[in-house]
């Protein structure tokens, strides 16, 4: 562990993720008593939260206008954009925080912390940053495993204190359903997030500038809340399991989709993206052994129709239904790209996490068809509880041994159930490449309590940061673990539960 005094060798400024640049002048910037000002009516949350952050460290409100000063400010008009979180950072007797956005001031001024927080003192300089890619993720797998609310507001301090962005929440899986609903709540599980907590979860979320993308798995996945509706299931094939499975050859069960998705929107009120799923709905490697879906597939595409095509029918219809109430809708990628009668809708994104299967289509097919994608490697980024299916847990020495950065994407598998092709997008990464992921999935749930599961990511996560904002990173291994001990921990303050 390194001591607050002693900063890592070779990082001057200490900070995840590192700026993309900084400019030493020599010396530090060590405030007894400081003042922050919002040059703006949109900063001063901004500003308010950092004189309570800064009262917690022991620096006193400024007595007079001789004391330092930090300014927070937005970027000349013409330069502003919600959407961009880049800043700059000039540290003198005062520090000026400029940003086009307010996102982009709060990372800023997680910057300045990190520093206090490792060694005591900002150095003086100027630090200009931005990320790589447009989002960096936390995707939370609360539906094999109940995680409390205040486990989830912890989570989401801990992630935006290192610049993740995203969050985003699977709250339905094969083992339970972890979100209160009100129009079905005979598929609800006895642990569960109330519509209070959750409240309180979203407004945190919106608070620390982390969007919140709800994720609702189906048309598989869903073997919890077709307990409550046998009914609804895919008709039961010989040696193949379907109890998980939505019966999407008819229209009953896809309504009854449609109707959860929509008693669950009244619980996200900001968010613009909803993950519904779309993977592992049935073996696609025995997709013709299904009878409903070949029966189906044939009355509507003809003989040459399969099960692909009536997966990509029913993400499509639930894009759309998501569309229509000003979602964006995302999936993820094994079981699509694949049918033949039916085109996925170009506006759904694709979240790719694995190529496992020879049978799994490339990125670049995707790529060529005009998806976006968000890159959520299953090698290096799937924390796994209780490694099952061969997963290991994470690591930051993995991470930069697999030198991994945005672009690079689960290798392909052969015939032969070995990774044979590099999958990588080169730097400047095309636009269509929004961003990164890590992901917690509680395939045992009883392996790690959420106290294990916190102190298990809190490494891997960072390490993704680090090297999603800075497209790698300049910073060795031993570099990056000094920092991460030297930063430690946020601690929320109650101040700002009280203002969320």
């Amino acid at each position: 562990m390194i001591s607050p005094a002693a900063p890592a060798a070779r990082t001057p400024w200490a900070s995840l993720p590192q700026p993309t640049a900084f400019e030493p002048a020599g010396g530090t910037w060590e405030p007894e008593r400081v003042r922050v000002i919002a040059a703006s009516r949109g900063l001063r949350r901004e500003a308010e939260r950092l004189e309570s952050e800064l009262r917690a460290r022991g620096i006193a409100a400024a007595a007079d206008v001789s004391d330092p000063v930090i300014r927070l400010r937005l970027s000349p008009l013409a330069h502003r954009d919600p959407a961009d979180e880049s800043f700059t950072i000039d540290v003198a007797d005062d520090v000026v925080v400029t940003a086009a956005s307010a996102a982009g001031v709060f990372r800023a001024t997680r910057q300045l912390l990190h520093n206090l927080r490792a060694q005591g003192a900002v150095p003086r300089g100027i630090v200009r940053s931005a990320p790589a890619v447009a989002e960096r993720g936390l995707h939370l797998d609360a539906g094999r495993k109940h995680y409390p609310a205040a486990w989830n507001l912890a989570q989401l301090h801990a992630a935006a204190d290192v610049g993740v962005n995203v969050f985003q929440w699977h709250f339905s899986e094969n083992e339970g359903f972890r979100l209160e609903s009100t129009a079905f709540p005979e598929i609800v599980s006895s642990g569960h997030i109330t519509r209070a907590e959750a409240a309180e979860i979203v407004a945190t979320a919106r608070d620390l500038h982390i969007d919140l993308v709800p994720s609702l798995d189906m048309p598989g996945h869903l073997r919890h809340a077709l307990r409550a509706h046998p009914d609804l299931r895919l008709p039961d094939a010989p040696g193949l399991a379907t109890d998980h499975a939505l019966d999407i050859t008819r229209e009953d069960p896809v309504r009854f989709a449609l109707a959860l998705i929509d008693d669950m929107l009244p619980v996200f009120p900001h968010s613009t993206r909803w993950n519904l799923g779309g993977d592992e709905f049935v073996d696609f490697d025995r997709i013709a052994e299904f009878p409903a879906l070949a029966t189906a597939a044939a009355e509507r595409y003809g003989a040459a129709g399969t099960g692909f095509d009536l997966l990509t029918a029913f993400v499509n219809r639930v894009a759309a239904h998501l569309r229509e109430r000003g979602l964006e809708a995302r999936a993820w990628n094994d079981g699509l790209l694949r049918s033949t009668a039916e085109r996925l809708d170009q506006d759904v994104v694709l979240t790719w996490w694995t190529n496992w299967n020879a049978g799994m289509r490339p990125v670049a097919d995707a790529l060529a068809a005009g998806h976006r994608l968000v890159n959520v490697d299953d090698a290096v980024f799937y924390y796994v509880l209780g490694e099952n299916a061969g997963y290991r847990y994470p690591t930051a020495e993995r991470i930069w041994a697999a030198d991994w950065h945005p672009g690079l994407f689960p290798a392909l598998w052969g015939p032969e159930g070995q990774a044979t092709v590099v999958q990588e997008l080169e730097r400047p990464y095309p636009a269509a490449l929004l961003g990164v992921s890590f992901a917690v999935w509680s395939d045992r749930p009883e392996a790690q309590t959420p106290a294990e599961v916190a102190e298990g990511i809190r490494g891997p996560l960072r390490a993704m940061a680090e090297r999603a904002w800075n497209a790698g990173s300049a910073v060795e291994l031993a570099d990056f673990a000094a920092l991460d001990a030297a930063i430690g921990e946020v601690t929320p303050l109650e101040e700002e539960r009280r203002h969320v």
